[in-house]
């Protein structure tokens, strides 16, 4: 009987070469794949937000008979000191109640209070890159959804005009009657990234901060462009939810100009609640 050898033979140099250059191969085809699938699921994540906020205004709404204001303060100087916000007015209806109630509202809202440093999960964008509780805005919890003030810019050092076109600016009372352009026409929330310093749920700093919850559709502050416009990490564009709680994409280069005798840009057009003038597709 002859004798033989029952080892194994092991793989050849040559052989675990080709086998890791198959792998590597592999790789590099299935990594682009990988990286738009997580891609896709953060904005998918991110517009789920946006679906869960909006509803929390209509709750609000169904309560009080209009939406609430952008931020209350009892007047329009510039320097007011910190100011509560929307986001505080829906937390009831994003099942934070026990942080509402805990809140002394004949006070402003206290950076050094853990309570306004609370890490709420609607109100932030998976793909954003600021912390937890905001540095760029003294640290308050940090939010990366913004109100849409209209098509005006923010009031900056000067005293707050009271008749903003969008849906929420100071001791703003706007209900569904007032939007007469339509609900899936008139923006009600955007996003802000790190990219023009994210925003805070608690409210603003002071009159002169109103960037901290809202942000202007002007014809100079196209998303993604300028500190005071609404951004995103999502490539090459900005998610909105519109009134009636559907949400859209809106392109970095969406159609926008200063009113003239001939109308006015798409992006201004979204951001007014009442302009009379027709939307076409967007």
């Amino acid at each position: 009987m002859s004798i033989t050898n029952s080892r194994r033979r092991g793989l050849t140099l040559i052989e675990l070469l080709v086998l890791l250059a198959i792998v590597a191969v592999a790789t590099v085809i299935a990594l682009p794949g990988i990286q738009r699938a997580r891609m896709q699921a953060r904005n998918a994540s991110c517009k789920n937000n946006l679906k869960t906020l909006a509803l929390a205004f209509h709750n609000y709404h169904d309560t009080y008979k209009t939406f609430p204001p952008g931020w209350i303060a009892k007047n329009g100087a510039p320097w007011t000191g910190p100011c509560f916000g929307w986001g505080t007015s829906v937390l009831p209806f994003l099942e934070q109640a026990v942080l509402y109630n805990a809140i002394d509202f004949h006070k402003g809202p206290d950076p050094k209070s853990e309570l306004f440093q609370t890490a709420i999960a609607e109100f932030r964008c998976p793909d954003d890159l600021l912390a937890e509780t905001n540095p760029i805005r003294d640290g308050y919890g940090t939010s990366n959804y913004s109100g849409n003030y209209g098509e005006t810019a923010l009031p900056g050092s000067v005293e707050v005009d009271p008749r903003a076109t969008g849906i929420l600016f100071w001791n703003s009372k706007i209900g569904i009657r007032d939007i007469t352009d339509g609900l899936s026409n008139t923006f009600l929330l955007g996003e802000r990234s790190i990219t023009s310093a994210g925003g805070i749920w608690p409210g603003v700093r002071n009159n002169q901060n109103a960037g901290d919850s809202v942000t202007g559709c002007h014809h100079t502050a196209l998303p993604n462009t300028v500190l005071d416009s609404f951004s995103s990490k999502h490539d090459g564009g900005v998610n909105f939810v519109m009134c009636d709680g559907s949400v859209r994409f809106i392109s970095n280069q969406i159609d926008s100009k200063p009113p003239t005798d001939n109308g006015k840009g798409l992006y201004q057009q979204l951001g007014h609640r009442a302009d009379g003038e027709a939307v076409g597709n967007f």
